[in-house]
């Protein structure tokens, strides 16, 4: 699997390459300031953890890849997609927590993408031919982070720049600073204490 980064050149060049599932290309389509990576898990189907289940935090949407990938790209608490093709009379499904419509209790998935392993259409026929695609723009907490705290370190501090904004566990946050260690340090002190091993996602990029 390969990840795939929003670039610069206009949308008139862009194109979606649908495969079987033996075969994928990762979908491309361009948003300016739009940091997201995602990456297309195994399988054909919508989204599901490692046990095959699917009832996370969510809603469907008329249109296909494009109008998915865009709506996921601009909301910060969106963090997979899963589409069929580019037309506009698709169906697809976000999994945010932003205008959520189903299973909105569950935000496992929101605060923690890689609970997300595979795609699967198994009792939904419907989906046999959608792929499903996850941020990978993400990193984890090395300890714990502390209310009051405005500073935390991280596994892989090298996606992460100053003025980029990040969302850690359900906290919204702008970063000031980034050490070669991995510690980052943002503009807000942290509401609540979260425990080590959390996902820190990549958001929105600095200005440039």
């Amino acid at each position: 699997m390969k990840d795939f980064q929003i670039g610069t050149v206009t949308l008139l060049v862009c194109s979606y390459i649908h495969l079987a599932a033996s075969s994928k290309t990762n979908l491309t389509k361009q948003l300016p300031d739009t940091p997201k990576k995602f990456r297309a898990k195994p399988g054909n189907g919508w989204c599901v953890d490692a046990r095959g289940l699917e009832g996370s935090a969510r809603r469907f949407l008329r249109g296909g890849c494009w109008s998915a990938q865009n709506l996921c790209e601009s909301d910060p608490w969106c963090v997979a997609f899963a589409c069929q093709d580019t037309s506009a009379t698709g169906t697809s499904v976000i999994y945010t927590g932003t205008d959520c419509t189903s299973n909105c209790e569950n935000l496992q998935w929101v605060t923690n993408p890689e609970l997300i392993t595979k795609a699967t259409s198994e009792g939904v026929v419907t989906w046999a031919n959608s792929t499903c695609y996850v941020q990978s723009t993400l990193s984890s907490t090395v300890g714990a982070v502390d209310a009051g705290s405005t500073s935390f370190q991280v596994q892989d501090g090298s996606i992460f720049s100053v003025g980029d904004e990040i969302r850690v566990f359900t906290e919204l946050k702008t970063v000031t600073q980034v050490s070669g260690d991995g510690r980052i340090v943002v503009f807000t002190p942290f509401r609540g204490a979260h425990q080590a091993g959390g996902k820190v996602l990549k958001t929105k990029a600095s200005p440039r």
